[in-house]
This record gives C-alpha cells, structure tokens and sequence, in this order.
C-alpha cells in the first residue's frame, strides 16, 4: 500500500490536496510570550524511530530535512508492522499507520497522525486485558523546569480531525474500545537526592475521544504497562469547541495550577508517596498522538504546538 493509498483508504487525500472539511484553516490567539519548552514544535527535523520490541533503542531515522538531529521519537506500541523509513521525506506509511509532515503557508508545519485501528486489529475487537495500538510522537523536554520556579505554563494547539470511522458497530464495547488524541506532559520527581526519584505523573490535553464531544476530568491509574497516576484536564477548561466537527479547533490555557493540582491529586489517591514536596516536581518530557483500542479508522492534524514558560 503506497502512502497515496493509505490516505485514499482514510478519506482525507485526493489527488493532490488535503481534505481539511469546510474549516478555513484560521490560527488561534498565538501566545508569543515566555521562554519554549518543546524542541522542534514545527516537526522540521524529523524523529528517531524508536524499536516497539526494544524500547531502550532505535531502528531508523525519518528526517524531513537533512538541517538538525531529531529531537522528536516516535513510538509505536501494539502494533502489527513498525514503520519503514526510505530517505528523506514527508511521509513515513504501511497499511497500518501514517505519520505525514505537511508544510505549510502560514506560521509553522503540520503534522498528519493516521491509524487504521481496523486493519491493526484484523477486524476482530480486542479483549480486555490485551494491549492496544499507540502511535505517538515524544521527546525530554532539556530544560526541565521546576513547576515551583515558574509563574506561568502556557499550551496551545491547534487540531482539527480528518478522520474517525468506526467499523463493526455493533461489538463496540466503550470500556474497552476507542480512539484517542492526547498531548501528555511528564511530571516527574527530578530530585536525584528525593526518595521518590523518578516519579511520575501523565498530565494530559485531551484533543479527541470518540466516546464523548468533549471529555471530562479523569484521574486514575495507567493501565497501558508504566502504573503511574494518570491526571488529565476537563477539555471545556482548554476549547468552547470539539473536534467532533471536523474543523480546526484552538486549545490554550495557563497549565501550572493545574499541574501543582495534579500532584496534590496523586498523593490523594495514593501515588507519589515518597515524593515529599512540590518543589521535586519538574517537567521533564511530553508526548503526542493516538492511542486505538477499538476498531476505527483515525486521522488528526495539528499545528502550531507550544508550550511557553517564565521564570518568576
């Protein structure tokens, strides 16, 4: 399957122009203060293709261009066929996935995430208990700031869903099948000295689930292999609009209360015990893109990601 073909398969190419719905691709209010945390947020620099049986190495390189090393990598758990790079280009797909570099006219590039969940699972739902398909793109973020020395965390995002077909509706089962975009940032005990180094919490920007319009608050436990508590926002808090609608839509908000709440939570659930204070906590990486427990054919867009910073 050619990347044309895949794209076709989705619904979102023809020809030689991107379906991007009747939105007019219009930016949101930019913030321009504060220091960027997130390396590459345009995705000019490619990514390092990490090994879905070895997650400790990589197999490849994707380079868009040939101007700077990788900052992003991308992961690709639960899947039936690893990505195959072929030299430089804007694309990387098999039958499976598609990870696509669009450049663009206006400020920055966009970056296209695709997902047959429907062929990745041979048309059978997975079980409960099984793993499920993640194609995600991460990096460290290398400043690594303390949440306690900043004033302000400023997100923003811009998305808009190309794609979201569910096959076989009639053995949907919404506890165990679905399709979700997220931005994850890791709050981490960074404190060599702290009994809980090495910590975690999964903060997390919901952009889709394809249970809900607009998801709600959750706090639990990861269930997907690290055990770490899980705390993400209500995304009413970040957008007045939904994805559902095919159409781009901004995400922006002031994170650090939120983020300092989120550690307050974990220990309140009974995580981060050995962490003793605030002051351990640090930003120290992020990830983005999708994660198919269910049998849908999913595609997202987005641009323009940011994730600004100041000192107080």
């Amino acid at each position: 399957m050619t990347r044309f073909d895949f794209l076709r398969t989705l619904g979102v190419f023809t020809g030689s122009t991107f379906l991007l719905g009747t939105a007019s691709c219009k930016h949101g209010s930019f913030i321009s203060e504060g220091i960027e945390l997130i390396g590459d947020p345009d995705f000019e620099q490619g990514a390092l293709l990490i090994d879905p049986e070895n997650p400790s190495s990589f197999y490849g390189t994707w380079k868009s261009t040939d101007l700077n090393a990788p900052v992003w990598k991308i992961t690709q758990w639960g899947t039936k066929e690893r990505l195959v790079p072929k030299g430089e280009s804007l694309s990387l797909c098999n039958e499976y996935k598609a990870v696509c570099l669009r450049p663009s006219a206006l400020k920055g590039n966009s970056l296209i995430l695709s997902v047959l969940g429907n062929q990745e699972y041979s048309g059978s739902p997975r079980k409960a208990g099984t793993p499920w398909v993640h194609l995600l793109l991460e990096q460290s973020i290398l400043s690594a700031p303390r949440l306690v020395d900043l004033k302000y965390i400023r997100f923003h995002l811009e998305a808009c869903l190309l794609k979201s077909s569910l096959r076989k509706p009639e053995l949907f089962d919404p506890q165990i099948h679905a399709a979700q975009y997220f931005v994850y940032f890791y709050l981490q005990d960074y404190n060599k000295s702290s009994d809980g180094y090495g910590e975690m919490i999964w903060f997390g920007i919901p952009v889709y689930d394809n249970r809900v319009r607009m998801p709600l608050r959750y706090e639990a436990q990861d269930f997907a292999g690290s055990g770490m508590f899980i705390y993400t926002l209500d995304q009413n808090l970040l957008s007045d609009k939904s994805t559902h609608d095919k159409k781009w839509i901004t995400l922006e908000a002031d994170l650090l209360d939120e983020m300092k709440q989120a550690f307050t939570s974990a220990q309140k659930h009974g995580y981060m015990q050995k962490t003793k204070r605030l002051g351990d906590i640090f930003i120290t990486g992020m990830n983005i893109g999708w994660e198919v427990p269910g049998l849908l054919d999913v595609s997202m867009e987005v641009r323009n990601l940011s994730l600004k910073a100041s000192r107080i």
